[in-house]
Protein backbone atom coordinates (compact mmCIF):
# COMPACT_ATOMS: atom_id res chain seq x y z
CA UNK A 1 0.00 0.00 0.00
CA UNK A 2 1.10 3.44 -0.71
CA UNK A 3 0.57 4.59 3.21
CA UNK A 4 2.63 1.80 3.86
CA UNK A 5 5.47 2.48 1.86
CA UNK A 6 5.32 5.88 3.21
CA UNK A 7 5.98 4.96 6.81
CA UNK A 8 8.48 2.74 6.15
CA UNK A 9 10.43 5.73 4.18
CA UNK A 10 9.67 7.86 7.44
CA UNK A 11 11.16 5.54 9.72
CA UNK A 12 14.24 4.67 7.32
CA UNK A 13 14.68 8.76 7.00
CA UNK A 14 13.48 9.66 10.58
CA UNK A 15 11.58 12.45 8.26
CA UNK A 16 8.17 13.37 7.47
CA UNK A 17 9.25 16.14 5.32
CA UNK A 18 7.69 16.32 1.66
CA UNK A 19 9.33 18.75 -0.47
CA UNK A 20 7.58 20.32 -2.98
CA UNK A 21 8.45 21.34 -6.81
CA UNK A 22 6.91 24.27 -7.48
CA UNK A 23 8.94 25.62 -10.28
CA UNK A 24 9.33 29.20 -10.76
CA UNK A 25 12.53 29.66 -13.53
CA UNK A 26 12.85 33.62 -12.56
CA UNK A 27 14.47 32.03 -9.10
CA UNK A 28 16.60 29.52 -10.68
CA UNK A 29 20.50 29.87 -10.60
CA UNK A 30 21.03 32.12 -13.33
CA UNK A 31 23.87 28.97 -14.44
CA UNK A 32 21.32 26.32 -15.05
CA UNK A 33 19.51 29.13 -16.77
CA UNK A 34 21.92 30.29 -18.86
CA UNK A 35 23.11 26.54 -19.91
CA UNK A 36 19.25 25.53 -21.16
CA UNK A 37 19.43 29.40 -23.13
CA UNK A 38 22.38 28.27 -24.49
CA UNK A 39 21.21 24.93 -25.79
CA UNK A 40 17.42 25.88 -26.70
CA UNK A 41 16.82 30.05 -26.31
CA UNK A 42 14.48 31.49 -24.07
CA UNK A 43 11.91 29.11 -25.39
CA UNK A 44 9.24 26.56 -23.35
CA UNK A 45 12.29 24.02 -24.26
CA UNK A 46 14.54 25.41 -22.40
CA UNK A 47 12.29 26.21 -19.19
CA UNK A 48 11.64 22.28 -19.75
CA UNK A 49 14.92 21.37 -20.06
CA UNK A 50 15.94 23.75 -16.87
CA UNK A 51 12.85 22.62 -14.85
CA UNK A 52 14.54 18.95 -15.43
CA UNK A 53 18.05 19.77 -14.44
CA UNK A 54 16.87 22.16 -11.13
CA UNK A 55 14.62 19.14 -10.28
CA UNK A 56 17.70 16.76 -10.33
CA UNK A 57 19.71 19.09 -8.55
CA UNK A 58 17.57 18.88 -5.92
CA UNK A 59 16.61 15.51 -5.39
CA UNK A 60 20.26 13.91 -5.53
CA UNK A 61 20.40 16.55 -2.35
CA UNK A 62 17.81 15.66 -0.28
CA UNK A 63 16.89 11.72 -1.65
CA UNK A 64 18.19 10.43 1.82
CA UNK A 65 16.80 13.14 4.10
CA UNK A 66 13.19 12.87 2.86
CA UNK A 67 10.80 10.31 1.80
CA UNK A 68 8.65 12.28 -0.61
CA UNK A 69 8.52 14.92 -2.91
CA UNK A 70 5.38 16.76 -4.56
CA UNK A 71 5.65 18.13 -7.77
CA UNK A 72 2.43 20.78 -8.68
CA UNK A 73 0.83 20.52 -11.77
CA UNK A 74 1.06 24.30 -13.18
CA UNK A 75 4.36 24.77 -12.81
CA UNK A 76 5.29 21.95 -15.70
CA UNK A 77 1.90 22.73 -18.02
CA UNK A 78 2.52 26.27 -18.56
CA UNK A 79 5.84 25.16 -20.49
CA UNK A 80 3.74 23.05 -22.77
CA UNK A 81 4.49 19.64 -23.49
CA UNK A 82 8.21 20.33 -22.50
CA UNK A 83 7.23 21.36 -19.58
CA UNK A 84 4.94 17.94 -19.02
CA UNK A 85 7.87 16.25 -20.37
CA UNK A 86 9.91 17.49 -17.64
CA UNK A 87 7.30 16.75 -14.94
CA UNK A 88 7.29 12.74 -15.88
CA UNK A 89 11.09 12.81 -16.51
CA UNK A 90 11.54 14.23 -12.46
CA UNK A 91 9.04 11.82 -11.53
CA UNK A 92 11.01 8.68 -12.91
CA UNK A 93 14.11 9.96 -11.38
CA UNK A 94 12.58 10.93 -8.45
CA UNK A 95 11.48 7.31 -8.19
CA UNK A 96 14.88 5.86 -9.28
CA UNK A 97 16.58 7.72 -6.22
CA UNK A 98 13.97 6.17 -3.35
CA UNK A 99 11.75 8.97 -3.55
CA UNK A 100 7.67 8.73 -3.58
CA UNK A 101 6.04 10.80 -5.51
CA UNK A 102 2.76 12.78 -4.90
CA UNK A 103 1.44 14.74 -8.57
CA UNK A 104 -0.46 17.80 -6.75
CA UNK A 105 -2.57 18.14 -9.80
CA UNK A 106 -6.13 18.65 -8.30
CA UNK A 107 -7.69 17.04 -10.36
CA UNK A 108 -11.39 16.62 -10.76
CA UNK A 109 -14.25 15.83 -12.97
CA UNK A 110 -17.14 13.23 -13.34
CA UNK A 111 -17.45 9.70 -15.82
CA UNK A 112 -14.93 8.63 -18.18
CA UNK A 113 -13.08 11.97 -17.70
CA UNK A 114 -12.34 11.17 -14.09
CA UNK A 115 -11.33 8.19 -14.92
CA UNK A 116 -8.83 8.90 -17.87
CA UNK A 117 -7.20 11.96 -15.29
CA UNK A 118 -7.12 8.67 -12.48
CA UNK A 119 -5.45 6.22 -15.75
CA UNK A 120 -2.53 9.53 -16.54
CA UNK A 121 -1.02 9.65 -12.95
CA UNK A 122 -1.42 5.51 -11.73
CA UNK A 123 -1.11 3.97 -15.06
CA UNK A 124 -3.16 1.10 -13.46
CA UNK A 125 -4.45 0.32 -17.03
CA UNK A 126 -4.57 -2.85 -19.68
CA UNK A 127 -4.03 -0.01 -22.53
CA UNK A 128 -1.13 -0.23 -24.57
CA UNK A 129 -0.60 3.12 -25.42
CA UNK A 130 0.39 4.46 -22.57
CA UNK A 131 3.61 4.25 -20.63
CA UNK A 132 4.43 2.71 -17.07
CA UNK A 133 5.39 6.15 -15.86
CA UNK A 134 2.85 6.22 -12.69
CA UNK A 135 3.04 8.54 -9.36
CA UNK A 136 2.74 7.35 -6.22
CA UNK A 137 -0.29 9.39 -5.14
CA UNK A 138 -2.22 12.42 -6.77
CA UNK A 139 -4.36 15.11 -5.09
CA UNK A 140 -8.06 14.69 -6.30
CA UNK A 141 -10.49 18.14 -5.65
CA UNK A 142 -13.96 16.64 -4.40
CA UNK A 143 -15.98 19.52 -5.29
CA UNK A 144 -18.31 17.79 -8.48
CA UNK A 145 -18.63 14.89 -5.41
CA UNK A 146 -18.25 11.66 -5.22
CA UNK A 147 -18.16 10.94 -9.58
CA UNK A 148 -15.09 12.58 -9.41
CA UNK A 149 -13.89 10.52 -6.71
CA UNK A 150 -14.75 7.35 -7.26
CA UNK A 151 -12.21 7.05 -10.51
CA UNK A 152 -9.71 7.33 -8.45
CA UNK A 153 -10.51 5.96 -5.37
CA UNK A 154 -11.10 2.76 -7.20
CA UNK A 155 -8.09 2.14 -9.10
CA UNK A 156 -5.66 3.14 -6.47
CA UNK A 157 -7.34 0.31 -4.01
CA UNK A 158 -5.13 -2.88 -4.48
CA UNK A 159 -2.48 -0.57 -6.86
CA UNK A 160 -0.43 0.37 -4.39
CA UNK A 161 -1.38 4.29 -4.95
CA UNK A 162 -2.70 6.84 -3.09
CA UNK A 163 -5.67 9.43 -3.53
CA UNK A 164 -4.98 12.65 -1.43
CA UNK A 165 -8.34 14.31 -0.82
CA UNK A 166 -8.81 18.33 -0.70
CA UNK A 167 -10.40 18.68 3.03
CA UNK A 168 -9.21 22.24 4.58
CA UNK A 169 -6.66 23.82 2.46
CA UNK A 170 -4.48 26.44 3.37
CA UNK A 171 -5.54 29.11 1.64
CA UNK A 172 -7.01 32.48 2.86
CA UNK A 173 -9.75 31.94 1.58
CA UNK A 174 -10.86 28.40 2.11
CA UNK A 175 -13.28 28.87 4.69
CA UNK A 176 -15.77 30.31 2.16
CA UNK A 177 -17.03 27.03 1.09
CA UNK A 178 -14.90 24.91 2.81
CA UNK A 179 -16.97 25.82 6.32
CA UNK A 180 -20.03 26.45 5.62
CA UNK A 181 -22.64 23.93 7.02
CA UNK A 182 -25.43 22.20 4.76
CA UNK A 183 -28.53 22.23 6.30
CA UNK A 184 -29.20 19.13 5.13
CA UNK A 185 -26.67 17.01 7.56
CA UNK A 186 -25.37 20.26 9.65
CA UNK A 187 -21.95 19.38 8.90
CA UNK A 188 -19.66 21.46 6.97
CA UNK A 189 -19.02 20.69 3.45
CA UNK A 190 -15.22 19.55 4.82
CA UNK A 191 -16.68 17.56 7.40
CA UNK A 192 -18.58 15.95 4.69
CA UNK A 193 -15.90 15.09 2.56
CA UNK A 194 -14.56 13.01 5.89
CA UNK A 195 -17.56 11.13 5.57
CA UNK A 196 -16.72 9.62 2.01
CA UNK A 197 -12.88 9.39 3.06
CA UNK A 198 -14.25 7.31 5.92
CA UNK A 199 -16.22 5.19 3.61
CA UNK A 200 -13.53 4.08 1.28
CA UNK A 201 -10.95 3.67 3.47
CA UNK A 202 -10.39 -0.06 3.51
CA UNK A 203 -8.19 -1.57 3.53
CA UNK A 204 -6.10 -0.14 6.23
CA UNK A 205 -2.24 -0.95 6.20
CA UNK A 206 -0.20 -2.60 8.57
CA UNK A 207 0.42 1.13 10.54
CA UNK A 208 -3.03 2.00 10.92
CA UNK A 209 -3.98 4.60 7.40
CA UNK A 210 -5.40 3.62 4.67
CA UNK A 211 -4.64 4.91 1.03
CA UNK A 212 -7.05 7.35 0.78
CA UNK A 213 -5.97 10.42 2.81
CA UNK A 214 -6.57 14.59 3.31
CA UNK A 215 -4.89 17.86 2.95
CA UNK A 216 -5.37 19.73 6.03
CA UNK A 217 -3.59 23.52 5.72
CA UNK A 218 -1.07 23.77 8.82
CA UNK A 219 -2.29 27.25 8.49
CA UNK A 220 -5.31 26.05 10.49
CA UNK A 221 -3.60 24.51 13.99
CA UNK A 222 -6.86 23.70 15.75
CA UNK A 223 -8.55 22.14 12.26
CA UNK A 224 -5.37 19.53 12.32
CA UNK A 225 -6.65 18.62 16.03
CA UNK A 226 -10.35 17.79 14.51
CA UNK A 227 -9.75 16.17 11.76
CA UNK A 228 -7.39 13.71 13.15
CA UNK A 229 -10.22 12.67 15.39
CA UNK A 230 -13.22 12.81 12.50
CA UNK A 231 -10.06 10.63 10.08
CA UNK A 232 -7.83 8.48 12.31
CA UNK A 233 -7.01 6.31 9.67
CA UNK A 234 -6.20 8.76 6.96
CA UNK A 235 -2.69 10.23 5.94
CA UNK A 236 -3.02 14.27 6.34
CA UNK A 237 -0.73 15.91 3.59
CA UNK A 238 -0.26 19.11 5.41
CA UNK A 239 0.94 22.14 3.41
CA UNK A 240 1.72 25.69 4.72
CA UNK A 241 4.26 25.93 6.74
CA UNK A 242 7.55 28.23 5.33
CA UNK A 243 6.12 30.68 3.37
CA UNK A 244 2.86 30.43 3.96
CA UNK A 245 3.20 30.98 8.05
CA UNK A 246 2.01 27.41 9.47
CA UNK A 247 3.67 26.84 13.17
CA UNK A 248 5.55 24.45 13.21
CA UNK A 249 5.62 23.71 16.94
CA UNK A 250 1.71 23.29 15.72
CA UNK A 251 2.22 20.13 13.95
CA UNK A 252 2.47 17.15 16.21
CA UNK A 253 -1.70 17.91 16.28
CA UNK A 254 -1.72 16.04 12.41
CA UNK A 255 0.06 12.57 13.50
CA UNK A 256 -1.68 9.89 15.63
CA UNK A 257 -0.58 8.95 19.08
CA UNK A 258 2.44 7.18 17.76
CA UNK A 259 3.76 10.23 16.30
CA UNK A 260 3.51 8.79 12.15
CA UNK A 261 0.30 9.64 9.49
CA UNK A 262 1.03 13.22 8.39
CA UNK A 263 3.02 14.24 5.29
CA UNK A 264 4.50 18.00 5.77
CA UNK A 265 4.90 19.83 3.00
CA UNK A 266 7.19 22.71 2.41
CA UNK A 267 8.09 24.03 -1.06
CA UNK A 268 9.91 27.92 -1.89
CA UNK A 269 11.25 28.07 1.48
CA UNK A 270 13.24 24.78 0.94
CA UNK A 271 13.90 24.92 -3.21
CA UNK A 272 14.74 28.44 -3.21
CA UNK A 273 17.08 28.59 -0.02
CA UNK A 274 19.89 30.42 -1.13
CA UNK A 275 20.19 34.02 -1.02
CA UNK A 276 20.78 35.03 -4.64
CA UNK A 277 20.50 33.41 -7.88
CA UNK A 278 24.09 34.06 -9.25
CA UNK A 279 25.51 30.82 -6.86
CA UNK A 280 26.79 28.14 -7.55
CA UNK A 281 25.82 24.90 -7.82
CA UNK A 282 27.25 23.47 -4.88
CA UNK A 283 26.26 26.36 -2.94
CA UNK A 284 22.17 25.62 -4.21
CA UNK A 285 22.92 22.36 -2.65
CA UNK A 286 24.21 23.68 0.44
CA UNK A 287 21.46 25.62 1.02
CA UNK A 288 18.93 23.42 0.20
CA UNK A 289 20.50 20.92 2.72
CA UNK A 290 20.34 23.05 5.25
CA UNK A 291 16.98 23.91 5.26
CA UNK A 292 15.80 20.62 4.51
CA UNK A 293 17.86 19.70 8.03
CA UNK A 294 16.66 22.82 9.94
CA UNK A 295 12.39 22.05 9.05
CA UNK A 296 13.04 17.57 9.81
CA UNK A 297 14.74 19.05 13.28
CA UNK A 298 11.84 21.56 14.04
CA UNK A 299 8.99 19.07 12.99
CA UNK A 300 10.66 16.21 14.87
CA UNK A 301 11.72 18.46 18.14
CA UNK A 302 7.27 19.73 18.33
CA UNK A 303 7.02 15.94 18.13
CA UNK A 304 9.12 15.10 20.79
CA UNK A 305 7.44 17.90 22.98
CA UNK A 306 4.54 16.57 22.70
CA UNK A 307 5.20 13.34 22.89
CA UNK A 308 4.57 11.53 19.68
CA UNK A 309 8.01 11.03 18.01
CA UNK A 310 7.74 7.79 17.01
CA UNK A 311 9.63 4.70 17.99
CA UNK A 312 10.95 1.22 16.40
CA UNK A 313 8.10 -0.01 18.32
CA UNK A 314 5.61 0.95 15.46
CA UNK A 315 7.04 -2.03 13.07
CA UNK A 316 5.95 -4.35 15.94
Amino acid sequence: MFADKYIERVIRTRSHLCVGLDLILDRFPSVILERAEKMYGKTPKGAGHAIFEFNKLIIDTIADKVPIVKPQLAYYEKYDHFGVAAFWQTVEYAQKRGLLVIADAKRGDIGTTSQAYAEAFYKSTEDEWVSSIAVDAVTVNPYLGSDGLEPFVNLSIGNDKGTIILVKTSNPSSGEFQDQITEASGKSISESVCDYINSRSNPIGKYGFSDVGAVIGATYAKDLARFREILPNSLFLVPGIGYQGGDVEQLALAFNEKGLGAIISCTRAINYAYQTVGVSEEEVKASILKAVDSFNQSINSALIEAGKFFSDEVLM
